[in-house]
């Protein structure tokens, strides 16, 4: 094999794994990913799930995927996709099925409609939040069973991630419900949301339970604002310092990362860490274009 040859089939294969596309207007998704419209009557409101597939799916009847659910669909979709497609490619990680949540309609006002279901308790002046046991409870008895009757999913590898208040809301259902996805990934998340209660609901679970059987991630960027930088590293070192049973914990921190940009590098090594026993135990693939090119 020729070095041409070798960086077009690196470069080739690079460029099919990050293809995204336009879909209903105001997502920026994979090709082929699917839609679903909920209703809640808990909330009153509509939901949307965006599901991407792997690439494998439909070539492999008998197979059952891991499953991510990530909040904040309508900004995260595109970049957790092709982030996965990497790791793929890469074969670090196993394909898995990514379920996006959020609300339908082109002009949906995200900040507001986020705002009433990821915070754990209602904000000064901001009538209707607070809700995040009925999202919670929404994901579980409506989302869940849904996904799971459409797809072919492993329903014992399933992971809840999300950034920034979707980063707290996730901090919230490890402690609440940890059984429910076992696997929690906090980009940035907003421990400072609700005057601190996330710090408070995390000391009153450690009097009642010894354990937090739970796969975690965390992390924050060392060059966002300090005054929300700086509660989620005290947040990360109580939970180091608990030394929870069966807690499964990995804090991490990106350099010159700031409250946008340590999405990026967060994804990666969140998904890395919570589905680290998904990893493909496969050689890297340029080794064997490598291997290829010596014997030619």
């Amino acid at each position: 094999m020729t070095i041409k040859r070798l960086r077009f089939l690196i470069s080739t294969t690079l460029f099919l794994a990050s293809q995204i596309v336009w879909a209903t207007d105001h997502y920026f998704v994979a090709p082929g990913t699917n839609f679903h419209q909920v209703y809640s009557e808990k909330t009153k409101r509509h939901y949307e799930l965006l599901v991407t597939l792997p690439g494998s799916y439909n070539s492999s009847p008998d197979r059952h995927y891991p499953v991510l659910f990530l909040t904040d669909a309508q900004w995260d979709m595109a970049l957790v996709t092709n982030i996965l497609g990497k790791l793929n490619y890469d074969n670090h990680l196993n394909e898995m099925i990514i379920v996006g949540i959020s609300y339908p309609g082109k002009d949906a006002k995200y900040d507001q409609l986020r705002l009433l279901d990821m915070t754990p308790v209602a904000l000064p002046n901001a009538p209707g939040t607070g809700s995040a046991d009925v999202f919670l409870d929404i994901i579980e008895s409506q989302f869940i069973p849904l996904v799971e009757k459409e797809y072919r999913v492993n329903s014992e590898v399933r992971a809840l991630g999300g950034v920034s208040l979707g980063g707290a809301f996730s901090l919230y259902a490890a402690f609440k419900k940890p059984d429910l996805f076992k696997r929690y990934i906090a980009i940035s998340p907003g421990v400072i949301v609700g005057d601190g209660y996330l710090f408070d609901y995390e000391e009153s679970y450690s009097k009642k339970h010894k354990s937090l059987p739970v796969r975690l991630f965390t992390t924050y960027g060392e060059d966002e604002y300090p005054l929300f930088r700086d509660p989620i590293v005290k947040y990360q070192k109580i939970l180091q310092a608990r030394n929870y049973k069966d807690l499964l914990l990995r804090n991490h921190s990106v350099e010159e990362g700031r409250h946008g940009s340590v999405a990026i590098e967060g994804w990666m090594h969140g998904l890395l860490w919570v589905f680290k026993d998904r990893r493909t135990g496969k050689a890297d693939p340029l080794k064997s274009m490598f291997d290829a090119m010596n014997r030619g």
